[in-house]
């Protein structure tokens, strides 16, 4: 495969984070776009967010760029880990590593025992405290036929979670998180998954501890993706 040639999972993923910054920004009325192949957002973006993504391997700095001087500070996501924006005054603020996974075989069309599906305001409010993401992770979410907020509760208490979000032929796994007494699951949020999602292949992208964990439960890494700030 050349250079400037992208491996079809790699562009699966990285296509589904487009299309989640998208439907991001629409909940939270932020405008967006695409120009000179670098998504940009034309309002601030969602808290946690870019103000600009690649959209292809070969595309330049100069329109990201431009788009973050537009908010004077925040990141660029260098989707497929090719820029330096040093020179620019930036610096990295992580580097991470895509990932895809094919449809589990059979799946169950249950969740796994102690998983469901966030459904109420304040279900999700509980959630995203202990996620961090209150400004992020709104109420509209729950009316958006793309995403799933699951929760994983023991004896009552909530312990974890993570999202879905459908777009065209994958789904993807983000926003894992679990409480230190009970260590993530990626065997089980694989389960979750396609229980809600049959036949749909997995992509996201993670880090660390979640990187090795998710390549356990069978996903693949298909490529880096490294986000910088000013």
């Amino acid at each position: 495969m050349g250079s400037d040639q992208v491996d079809p999972r790699l562009r699966s993923a990285v296509d589904e984070s487009l299309a989640w910054y998208d439907a991001l920004c629409a909940l939270h009325g932020a405008r967006c776009g695409i120009e000179d192949d670098t998504w940009v957002a034309y309002d601030r973006p969602p808290p946690l967010h870019s103000a600009a993504k690649t959209v292809e391997p070969t595309t330049q700095p100069d329109r990201a760029l431009t788009a973050l001087d537009r908010f004077g500070q925040g990141s660029i996501a260098d989707s497929f880990g090719r820029l330096d924006l040093t020179g620019a005054g930036l610096e990295v603020l992580f580097e991470a590593r895509w990932i895809h996974r094919e449809p589990p075989e059979s799946p169950s069309r249950r969740l796994p025992d102690g998983w469901s599906v966030v459904r109420t305001p304040a279900l999700l409010a509980s959630w995203t405290v202990l996620h961090d993401t209150t400004d992020v992770l709104i109420d509209g979410l729950l009316d958006r036929s793309g995403f799933r907020v699951l929760a994983r509760q023991v004896d009552g208490r909530l312990v974890g979670g993570f999202v879905t979000h459908l777009c065209g032929g994958v789904v993807s796994v983000s926003n894992a998180w679990s409480d230190p007494a009970y260590p993530l699951d990626w065997s089980a949020m694989v389960v979750a998954a396609a229980a809600l999602h049959p036949g749909r292949a997995l992509v996201g992208y993670e880090q660390g501890d979640d990187l090795r964990g998710a390549l356990e439960a069978g996903f693949r890494d298909v490529g880096p993706q490294v986000v910088w700030v000013r």
